[in-house]
């Protein structure tokens, strides 16, 4: 049986740490940045008139920085577990490359299950936008 996890000496700065920095950059451009107010309209919301599968994550991103939960959830419920995950990872990242802990790395069967997870809460995702949109 092999490990589900194997252990990976760190580096100074690879590419988790890019990741991390990425999702820190993320809290913050949603929770200081105007980034609501630039007027973006969905290219398939706009010609076909029901949402794509992302609709709504950067309100998702901007309304969990600001700290109403509800209204994340309610712009995207992937969204609002995205920025939640996102912003945890930076946060645990750190913690770790401070430490020098080594990085985990999931073995192969373990990525291609959360790549089947992943692709199954975008297309739920997508099915409760269009749900929604339709009632509304």
């Amino acid at each position: 049986m092999t490990a589900l996890v194997t252990l990976r000496r760190t580096e100074r700065f690879g590419h988790p740490e890019v990741f991390a920095v990425i999702g820190a950059l993320s809290f913050l451009v949603a929770r200081f940045a105007p980034v609501l107010s630039l007027g973006y309209v969905c290219p398939l919301k706009a010609l076909a008139g029901i949402p794509c599968a992302t609709c709504g994550m950067t309100h998702a991103f901007v309304a969990l920085a600001h700290g109403d939960l509800a209204a994340a959830v309610s712009a995207s419920p992937l969204g609002a577990a995205l920025a939640a995950a996102a912003w945890a990872y930076a946060a645990i990242d750190l913690v770790r490359a401070a430490a020098g802990w080594p990085l985990p790395v999931p073995a192969a069967r373990a990525w291609r299950g959360a790549t089947a997870v992943g692709i199954a809460l975008l297309l739920a995702n997508w099915a409760w936008l269009v749900a929604r949109g339709s009632g509304a």
